[in-house]
């Protein structure tokens, strides 16, 4: 027993120890006249290293952890300017942390570190609500297609990105209708018309009831894709219940699962390796049905064309230079029903409302088509298909203000 309470009392002197080594490195890294935490090289600070806080990759994971509390238990709770630049970062998983310490921070450095992938930067999107200024310099992934923009798009508080100024963000405007009047939408001529609009009304009729059956609309030459385009903004404006379509989100309140997208999607802006573009690219009937089937259901609401955009025209040389084909493009939306819908003896979970088991999840949908008709037996050939996924955004972009 003595012995035990001899080593409890040794790990009691050890962590007061190093909670004061800590306290005091925060404090030779404060700026209290400009609110300003300077935590630049910090796995190589001298001090750190000779009292073994840096001794091994346990030690510093830990350590920001420690001292993210406490600087959250102390004066420093009102700094407003963090600097991690020449951390070596490759992640943010180490200091993650920061953003429940100051979720109102001003501004933050993250220079010189060794950022390379968009999904690292992900880790704090939303998180930050009054960034200001952010500083990527000397990481990799600025030098990534539309780096200002993905930047701006996960910290869209920002006014200043690596020093330079940023424009007003379009999404946060005051605006309440679109600056040019909406149309309806486009058909060459009354065939293509007649057309199209049969194919898709049974499409889609298909594609929500019993996807197995849209295989003989594809050949070997096929091509189907999905692409998952989270930037796009929801409806502006609207909540829940009110103007503009009512209840974009009841299944999962106001958040948005893509769990069953990301692994399929093909989204060129952000998969750079060709290999991946290639393995998420259906070509022929078997690796298309296979991709249909790994999607969500779906219900499209055809009662309502009003919730619909097409357009179409002809096509030429899809497979061969004399070939009268379709161009369809269309822009919609679609329920994926709850798990009550579609398994209706599945108890809900507890504390769910009953209009939330009622309620499906919206999202908007953009689908391209490129069809083929066979003169010879009427039958329409789908030559290639790729559907956009997003967030539910409303109709007004071509029916107006609701």
């Amino acid at each position: 027993m003595q012995h035990q309470h001899q080593h409890q009392h040794q790990q009691s002197s050890d962590t007061q120890s190093t909670i004061q080594i800590l306290q005091t490195f925060l404090y030779s890294r404060l700026d209290q006249q400009h609110k300003l935490l300077s935590l630049s090289g910090m796995y190589s600070d001298p001090y750190l290293l000779q009292n073994g806080l840096l001794a091994n990759d346990n030690l510093r994971a830990k350590m920001f952890t420690a001292l993210m509390k406490i600087a959250a238990n102390s004066e420093m709770k009102d700094v407003e300017s963090v600097d991690l630049s020449r951390n070596s970062l490759r992640e943010l998983t180490p200091v993650t942390t920061l953003a429940q310490t100051y979720p109102r921070l001003k501004n933050l450095s993250l220079a010189e570190n060794a950022i390379d992938q968009w999904r690292h930067l992900d880790i704090w999107r939303q998180k930050f609500r009054e960034l200001n200024e952010l500083v990527l310099l000397g990481n990799p992934i600025t030098s990534l297609p539309n780096y200002r923009a993905e930047v701006i798009r996960r910290f869209p508080s920002l006014k200043m990105l690596d020093g330079e100024t940023v424009g007003p963000n379009p999404f946060q405007a005051n605006i309440t209708k679109l600056p040019i009047a909406t149309r309806p939408g486009f058909f060459e001529n009354e065939q293509i018309q007649s057309i199209t609009m049969d194919f898709l009304g049974k499409f889609l009729q298909v594609y929500d009831s019993d996807r197995t059956q849209l295989l003989p609309l594809y050949d070997s030459m096929s091509m189907f894709s999905i692409s998952l385009n989270t930037g796009v903004p929801r409806e502006m404006g609207v909540a829940a219940g009110g103007k503009g379509g009512g209840h974009y989100n009841t299944f999962q309140g106001s958040s948005q699962n893509w769990s069953s997208y990301i692994p399929l999607s093909r989204n060129l802006v952000r998969i750079h390796v060709s290999q991946r573009r290639e393995a998420r690219l259906a070509v022929g009937q078997e690796q298309i049905m296979g991709l249909l089937r790994s999607l969500p259901a779906t219900r499209h609401d055809l009662s309502s064309p009003e919730k619909f955009s097409i357009d179409a025209w002809t096509m030429r040389g899809l497979r061969t230079a004399e070939d009268a084909g379709i161009m369809l493009i269309v822009h919609g939306e679609f329920e994926e029903p709850s798990p009550q819908q579609t398994q209706p003896n599945r108890a809900p979970r507890q504390g769910q409302q009953q209009q939330q088991q009622q309620q499906g999840l919206k999202r908007s949908f953009d689908r391209a088509m490129t069809l083929l008709p066979v003169a010879a037996t009427g039958e329409i050939l789908v030559v290639s298909d790729t559907l956009t996924v997003r967030s539910w955004a409303g109709s007004r972009a071509w029916g107006g203000s609701a």
